[in-house]
Formats: structure tokens, sequence, C-alpha cells
């Protein structure tokens, strides 16, 4: 039998199995857990800064709120979904490399801290930090992408949603904020 030639899998014990179907809903957990920090946020502390009120237009807690609904809502199909399949997967994936785990680890880590630190810190300051450092940590050593990248993604989405949609965003502790 060549390499090439797929091998017969060896037969699993029914509780790693049973751990194996749990864990492979631990991404889904994950970003309903993030779902929940963003409704949390928006109810909270965006409400105290006035800005969960308003018109839809000019309601900055409305768009994080959207998606994360909607993300909720394609979690809980997937998950239906998974569960209402009948035995294991044919296609399943390979299992990820240590260090894959530990990136994803970090990565959820610095979501959570950019959430909870955009109150603070105000969109301005917090996303370019928080793109910057997402970059280090996926390998990134290039400096004029570890500058340009950040500021363009925050001027950009400034644009969108100042310019285009015409949403306050947060300002931060100091206030600190650009208008276009």
């Amino acid at each position: 039998m060549s390499r090439s030639e797929l091998q017969p899998e060896p037969a699993k014990s029914p509780a790693r199995q049973k751990a194996r179907h749990v864990s492979q809903h631990l991404p889904a957990l994950f970003l309903a857990v993030l779902c929940g920090l963003v409704f949390f946020e928006t109810a909270t502390t965006l409400t105290e800064q006035g800005y969960a009120s308003g018109t839809p237009i000019s309601n900055a807690a409305l768009y994080p709120r959207l998606l994360a609904g909607l993300l909720l809502f394609l979690l809980s199909l997937q998950v239906l979904s998974d569960v209402r399949a009948k035995g294991p997967s044919v296609t399943a994936e390979a299992p990820s490399a240590p260090g894959q785990a530990r990136q994803t680890a970090f990565v959820a880590l610095g979501i959570i801290a950019y959430i909870a630190l955009l109150p603070a810190l105000g969109f301005l300051v917090a996303t370019p930090i928080f793109v910057m450092a997402l970059m280090l940590m996926l390998g990134d050593r290039n400096l004029t992408t570890l500058i340009g990248v950040p500021l363009g993604i925050t001027v950009g989405c400034m644009a969108v949603f100042q310019g285009l949609f015409n949403v306050n965003l947060p300002r931060g502790v100091l206030g600190i904020a650009l208008n276009f």
C-alpha cells in the first residue's frame, strides 16, 4: 500500500470519541463568549458614553450588536448541523500543530483585551495597537507593513463608520478622535 492511499483509522474508545466531539465545538463556544462580551460592552460602556442611542444611523452600538447576533445565529446553525450529523466525518481535519493552538489562544486573549480596553483607550488609540500586536503575533516582522496596515485599517474603518455611516466611534477616557 502506498503512502498516498488512505490508511484505515484505528478504532477509538467511546470516551475519546466523546471528548473529540465536545472539543470540536470549542471554537463556537469561544465565539459565543466573544459575542456575549460585545453585547455586554454595548449595553454598559457604549450606553454610558452615549453611543448606544439615537437613530439607527448614529447608533454606534447597533452595528456590533447586529454582527454579534448574526454570528450567534450562524454558530447555532453550525453546531446543530454538527450534532445532527451521524457518525464521524469522512473529511476530518488533520490535528493542528501545537503552535497553532497557542497562536489561537493569544489571538483570543488579544480580542478580549481589545474589546475591554476600547472604552478606556478609544478607537483611534486601541485599534492600531491591536492590529499591530496581532500582526506581530502571527509572525509579520516587516516594519513597513507593521506601521502601514494598522494605520490603514484604522483610518479605513473611521472613514466608513464616521464618514459614510455617520457613527461616532468610542473616544476613550482622553477623548481622542478624528472627525471625517
